[in-house]
């Protein structure tokens, strides 16, 4: 199939507005990360022990995955230049009032705050890279939207860390506060939803399968989604992604200084290293996933396949982790494994805008986006507890192997086609039968 060639205009928009959500979304990497960077600080300043302080991480997770659940909805309804500018002033006035706040119970709500608010960020990159592009040309996009999850991650703690040593933990959050602000005034200056921009009939027609002009979707047709097979095979997917996601993000370093016996100065050097390896993943991962396209293989099966090889791959040097000798070659392992489950993100996230229609891809990506912070939830403090438990992080890294590995074949065995318009408005659909 011949696609439209889009003009100099159109490409230009798409490709500002990715660069915009990818900033968006590093943003809120980073100011998620302001509550480990300042973690002694804060904790002396409000007399606090390590339960209290891990309460505030969970509270943030909790409230950040639950409202997942909605938040596509509310996407695809309203589209993102005014949720997500909205949003970015919400979290960055949360985040700020995090640094005047007084007591604990003012702290921890501005983290529930923060999480609330934070919520529309990562599926406003499907709804955008599913309004600007083709659908055959969405990997690319997705896989550079996708890195700002490694490279807030790898540039927060130098960062934040510089500020906080100059100014003290408060002034830290209120300075990413300032930042936020400003960042959405760029937001809403350089973002516009599709159907707002006039285009030439030759950018309408390359735009002409993402059918611009539905209308949004309403709650019932939205419940339908819970009836396929397709939508669990993505949640569960998610969830034993982001098993080891954060497994590896919340205790790299912990795992090199206990298992490893590195110090702590090399371990913020060497921990680095897989992060980048997964910005690099993210790239290869979108790049692949629209090669296949490109190669023949079908829309959904071009987005399946790197999903399926890098989880694959990924959960086969993370049990070989459990193995390694010396520091080199666990940072070598744990920066593979890292690398193809960055090249799975990206054909996960490519493949909620091939798994639906257009005008619910976004509410999909929501959906998905729940059971991956729930897998998130769980993995710190399951592998935690297996670690003080066994003494080892053997048990702890196979089980994070395992959990890939089962991901991948959950999305073989359930995920078998699309969801397609006529699915979600027959009445006939009987939740648990759809494919």
């Amino acid at each position: 199939m011949t696609i439209p060639r889009p003009s100099s205009r159109l490409r230009t928009i798409q490709w500002v507005s990715i660069v915009l959500v990818t900033l968006v979304i590093t943003i809120n990497y980073i100011d998620r990360s302001t509550l480990a960077v300042g973690n002694l600080l804060i904790r002396k300043a409000f007399g606090l022990n390590a339960t209290e302080i891990g309460a505030l991480q969970s509270a943030w997770s909790l409230s950040y995955a639950f409202v997942q659940i909605p938040v596509g909805f509310m996407l695809d309804r309203l589209g993102p230049r005014y949720l997500v500018g909205g949003a970015l002033i919400v979290w960055s006035l949360a985040q700020g009032a995090g640094g005047l706040a007084m007591t604990y119970a003012q702290l921890l709500w501005t983290r529930i705050g923060l999480g609330i608010a934070e919520s529309p960020a990562y599926p406003a990159g499907v709804r955008i890279t599913s309004d600007w592009f083709h659908a055959r040309e969405r990997g690319s996009p997705t896989g550079l939207y996708n890195s700002a999850g490694n490279i807030g991650p790898a540039i927060a703690p130098p960062l934040l860390t510089a500020l906080m040593l100059a100014f003290g933990w408060r002034a830290m959050f209120v300075t990413m506060g300032a930042v936020g602000i400003v960042g959405s005034l760029i937001w809403f200056l350089l973002y516009r939803n599709p159907h707002k921009t006039a285009l030439s009939e030759n950018d309408m027609a390359y735009l002409a399968e993402n059918r611009l002009a539905t209308t949004p979707v309403s709650a019932e047709q939205w419940s339908k989604l819970f009836g396929f097979r397709t939508t669990w095979a993505l949640i569960l997917l998610a969830f034993c992604m982001g098993y080891s996601i954060w497994m590896y993000q919340t205790w790299i370093p912990g795992y090199l200084e206990m298992a490893q016996h590195i110090s702590i100065k090399r371990t913020g050097i060497l921990a680095s290293v897989p992060l980048v390896c997964g910005i690099v993943g993210c790239w290869v991962g979108g790049w692949f996933s629209d090669a296949l396209g490109r190669w023949g293989m079908s829309l959904v099966g071009s987005r399946k396949a790197p999903c399926i090889v890098g989880m694959l791959l990924s959960g086969f040097f993370t049990a070989i982790t459990t193995q390694a000798a010396t520091a080199t070659q666990a940072v070598v392992l744990i920066s593979l494994s890292v690398f193809f489950l960055m090249v799975s993100v990206s054909g996960k996230w490519a493949l909620t805008t091939a798994a639906a229609p257009q005008s619910y891809c976004t509410s999909l990506a929501g959906l998905m986006n729940f059971g991956g912070y729930i897998g998130g939830t769980v993995s710190p403090i399951a592998t935690g507890f297996v670690v003080d438990t066994t003494g080892s992080f053997v048990i702890a890294f196979a089980i994070g192997a395992a959990l890939t590995l089962v991901g991948a074949v959950i999305l073989m065995v359930l995920l078998r086609a699309p969801i397609t318009s006529e699915d979600l408005v027959s009445p006939e659909l009987v939740p648990g039968t759809a494919d």
